[in-house]
């Protein structure tokens, strides 16, 4: 017997039916609507349509008040363009958490079904900035991020993402290294006209100089950042980047104590959630203590990246590698020994990993 439906049911299957075709028009019509939206770094987010893009600046235009807004580049921390598809929200947060290749993909999705020429820009530059930082923290694969950003830089040289691209370009080229090429890379970047930038160009200078072995040379740069009172977050992440690589110069000057107190400067004012810059100062703090002889106090400093900060995994490496041979020297074998399988197990390709079947000097 086929079943029927009574007067009630089939009224109530009729408005769930306009219901449903109400939110499918709805759900259409906001999609077709969205707006784009600039979130700005330390300030209000911003809605509108996009009606400009330079290397220095996006203009937006606010659809309910008529008005003009133009954010500079330095001060986009993300947009999100017209049209976009919801998951790409969960892919930047891939990205943001370290899922390099999971972040890849999802990018590379969101690319094939873009249909907006600023949405596709974008991605091709987030897919060439994710190759770029997990080459960086794998310490492999350079060439093909390298290939990805020298091909966007040069495609879209008027995209507010030219000057990112190139911080990254030259820190790349610094890992590989190509040190000239770095260098030219350094010198289209100090064209940017915002302070964080002009301070990374400084950053890069003294890194090239202290490549070539010119210790001096790369103390005159990082002064001229360390002269700059930070204002906004990405100056006081250049400033903790310029101090770091003066400790590095102060260490090969033998002047151990003095970079300790810079390392130790920099551990007391470094903002709790800066876990690179804190873990990168635990392993240079490290460095300094094993110039120094001082086994004990570097082992503590390296133990400190293994157990608060694992996340930073280039740091970490660097840390099990040392803790692997500190602890044996300390006669303390089995900690050397799980510190060793430790690194080979969650880092098999990193250069520190290969550097345990180099006999120390």
């Amino acid at each position: 017997m086929t079943p029927t439906l009574n007067l009630r049911q089939s009224n109530w299957a009729g408005k769930c039916l306009s219901l449903f075709s109400f939110f499918t028009v709805l759900c259409v019509a906001v999609r077709l609507n969205a707006e784009d939206v600039i979130d700005r770094r330390g300030s209000a987010t911003l809605r509108g349509d996009v009606t400009e893009i330079s290397r220095t600046e996006i203009v937006l235009k606010g659809r309910n008040n008529q008005k003009e807004y133009r954010i500079a580049a330095n001060d986009i921390e993300r947009v999100r363009w017209q049209g976009e598809q919801p998951q790409l929200t969960q892919v930047r947060v891939e990205e943001r958490n370290g899922q390099f290749d999971k972040a890849i993909a999802g990018y590379e999705a969101a690319l094939k079904e873009s249909t907006n020429n600023h949405l596709t820009t974008d991605l091709e530059f987030l897919i060439a900035r994710v190759t770029a930082t997990r080459a960086l923290a794998e310490e492999e694969n350079y060439d093909e991020a390298i290939k990805r950003l020298e091909k966007f830089r040069t495609t879209h040289g008027d995209s507010f993402r030219y000057f990112d691209s190139l911080k990254l370009l030259a820190r790349l080229y610094m890992a590989k290294p190509d040190v000239e090429k770095a260098n030219a890379t350094m010198k289209l970047l100090l064209e940017a006209p915002w302070n964080d930038f002009k301070m990374e160009a400084d950053i890069l200078q003294a890194q090239v100089a202290l490549a070539h072995g010119q210790v001096d040379a790369a103390l005159v740069p990082l002064d001229n950042v360390l002269r700059v009172k930070p204002a906004t977050p990405a100056e006081w992440s250049r400033r903790y980047e310029a101090l770091l690589i003066k400790a590095t110069c102060l260490q090969k000057q033998n002047k151990y104590q003095e970079a300790i107190d810079v390392l130790t400067g920099i551990l007391d004012e470094a903002a709790d959630d800066d876990t690179k810059t804190l873990a990168e100062t635990c392993v240079r703090l490290g460095d300094c203590y094993q110039a120094a002889g001082r086994t004990k106090e570097a082992i503590l400093a390296y133990l400190r990246v293994d157990i608060l900060f694992p996340k930073e995994k280039a740091h970490h490496a660097q840390s099990l590698y040392y803790l692997s041979r500190l602890f044996a020297q300390d006669g303390k074998f089995d900690k050397a020994a799980d510190a060793q399988a430790r690194l080979q197990q969650s880092y098999p390709r990193s250069t520190w990993t290969a550097k345990l079947s180099v006999t120390p000097k």
